[in-house]
């Protein structure tokens, strides 16, 4: 028995350097193996012990459990488990010699409704971190969280579960979702045209037999929001990412840098009420609406740099109907939506006819339609604005009527390759210098550029534009009551210059010498100056040229929020190599 287990040794080693749990080295490490026992101490490879729930029973904060290869049948449980600021409580799978990850199995033979086949619940506890698991026959909503905050789940691999994860409690906050892939249903939830009884799949699906596929891959509702999902592959899914927000809750969320592809309702559905809401650079392919905001109360969402593509089959133009399912009706959202930047390719419609669009401001976006009537809109309020677009077919008369596109263009945008899904614009196309400087007086942003003027749709240049950085908000009235530890949303490189821009205020009144340590390629490199762009930038000059690739930073205690809480490595865009 010694000797099968110690088989995997390589791996682990191997496993080791890549680990992105912050805190793996900092204290114990905690095995678990299908040949192990819970009577061993679970301290080495070949002692581990036999259940994940002895192993979570057993942690500490800043401890790693390790699950070895092979297949588990429980259902993980973390209640009252917390483990602290920068020394969670990660849970971790060891790859085996052909690089699958162990499995978690609900034991979901078929899905259905009232299914209760669960992979973890998370209660009343913080600072977890599950990674390079693979979580198989969960029905109906395998992963839950109450009351728990500053949870990650990374580099995970979900199969079935209308909703991988449900979060509720207004003590539930600060949820990461990245690096992960889930397939709902495989192809067979993509190619289905009708349920056993005959009726449409997607009215199956949505509110018929099928109800089970209406889902997303986190759900949350009456949280305290903070919610970041990036870095995701999302395919053959009913919905890709949906929730349900509560007036005042559900707030400050991040959406970006996800593929999803065969979907066969939204990608993205924010429900009922949602307030600073960012989704950008999404690559979404073969999706039968994209961006529904379908009577949603609240506003602030912003909405760039994202590319949409369909292909031209008949299977493809009969399931994606439409780009926008922009729907105010009678609700009263009086912050706007903006959408600038978007590149759109494929068969869909951009809007429907029974659509009235509310503080839509749609500016920069780049549309080839290669299906029939592509704008079919009637219905128009003041609020919206629309200028600066390009599209291949003629803008509806409800548009001229209201003098909107007054410097758009009816052109082919001339994208490099639509049918390949490259839509970089050609270097003759009419889009290049063409667009609207972006200005967003909340962020005090203003669009970057090359040349004379923005170009139209979601590249500028060879890069997906950039849009304004995540700022933390709170509207007045909501039921946050949690303090914002800072942290880092975007950080940009140029030459010796590195540049980190922090989700709140920072307290810039500290001395800065020996504040920031830099480290490139795990070598510290000198810190020439650091500085204070506004309350929310720190500039770190650096003796030597960076790269952005193996690069991370450290704090001293002095660097902290304005409202004294201290900067944390959660959800950071760069590795936070050590906070002194």
């Amino acid at each position: 028995m010694v000797f099968q287990i110690n088989k995997y040794l390589v791996f682990v080693l191997a496993f080791f350097l890549g680990i992105q749990c912050y805190n793996f080295s900092q204290t114990k490490k905690i095995y678990v193996g299908i040949n192990g026992k819970d009577s061993n101490l679970g301290l080495s490879i070949d002692n581990p012990l036999e259940t994940i729930n002895k192993a979570v029973e057993k942690a500490e904060a800043g401890d790693s459990i390790l699950i070895l290869p092979g297949l588990y049948k429980e259902i993980i449980n973390f209640v009252s488990k917390n483990g602290k600021p920068e020394r969670p409580i990660c849970i971790v799978g060891i790859l085996d010699n052909k690089g699958d990850y162990p499995v978690i199995d609900g034991g979901a033979v078929n899905p259905g409704m009232e299914l209760t086949n669960y992979w973890i619940t998370i209660d009343n506890s913080s600072w977890i971190e599950v990674e390079k698991l693979e979580f198989v026959n969960g029905w109906t909503y395998p992963i839950n969280l109450t009351n728990s905050s500053y949870i990650t789940f990374r580099d995970c691999k979900f199969f079935g579960a209308r909703r991988v994860v449900s979060a509720e409690g207004e003590n539930t906050h600060h949820i990461l979702i990245e690096k992960c892939f889930w397939d709902q249903g495989g192809e067979f939830l993509w190619r289905l045209e009708s349920d056993s009884q005959g009726v449409d799949a997607w009215t199956s699906m949505h509110h018929g037999n099928m109800l089970y596929f209406n889902g997303s891959i986190i759900d949350f509702s009456g949280t305290g929001g903070s919610i970041v999902i990036r870095g995701n592959k999302i395919i053959n899914a009913f919905n890709a990412v949906r929730w349900r927000g509560k007036k005042g809750c559900d707030s400050n969320i991040e959406i970006y840098d996800n593929d999803i592809s065969r979907v066969r309702d939204n990608d993205f559905e924010p429900e009922i009420y949602t307030y600073n809401l960012h989704v950008y650079h999404n690559k979404s392919h073969n999706v039968h609406r994209t961006m529904s905001v379908d009577n949603v109360e609240g506003g602030n969402v912003y909405y760039y740099g994202n590319v949409i593509t369909t292909d031209n089959d008949e299977w493809t133009k009969k399931v994606c109907t439409g780009f926008w399912k922009i729907y105010g009706g009678n609700v009263n959202r009086s912050l706007p939506m903006y959408a600038f930047n978007n590149s759109f390719y494929g068969v869909a419609k951009a809007a429907r006819a029974e659509e009235e669009m509310i503080h839509f401001k749609h500016f920069n976006n780049a549309y080839f339609f290669t299906g029939d009537t592509a704008w079919y809109l009637n219905k128009w309020n003041a609020t919206n604005e629309f200028d600066y677009d390009i599209c291949n077919e003629n803008w509806p008369n409800i548009f001229i009527n209201n003098d909107q596109e007054k410097h758009g263009k009816i052109a082919d945008i001339k994208f490099i390759n639509g049918l390949n899904k490259d839509l970089r614009l050609d270097p003759v196309s009419p889009g290049v210098d063409r667009g609207k400087v972006m200005y967003l007086p909340e962020f005090s942003w203003r669009q970057s550029f090359n040349g004379n003027a923005p170009d139209i749709g979601a590249y500028e240049n060879d890069n997906l534009v950039e849009g304004p950085p995540f700022r933390f908000s709170i509207l007045q009235g909501s039921n946050i009551s949690y303090k914002e530890k800072p942290r880092i949303v975007r950080h940009k490189v140029t030459l010796n210059k590195l540049i980190l821009f922090f989700s709140d205020k920072l307290d810039t009144t500290v001395s800065r010498v020996n504040l920031i340590s830099v480290w490139q390629k795990n070598k510290e490199t000198d810190v020439f100056s650091v500085s204070f762009a506004n309350n929310y930038e720190i500039i770190v000059e650096t003796k030597d040229e960076l790269s952005s690739e193996d690069l991370s930073v450290g704090f001293g205690n002095e660097i902290k929020g304005l409202n004294g809480e201290a900067v944390t490595s959660w959800a950071s865009t760069i590795k936070i190599k050590k906070i002194k």
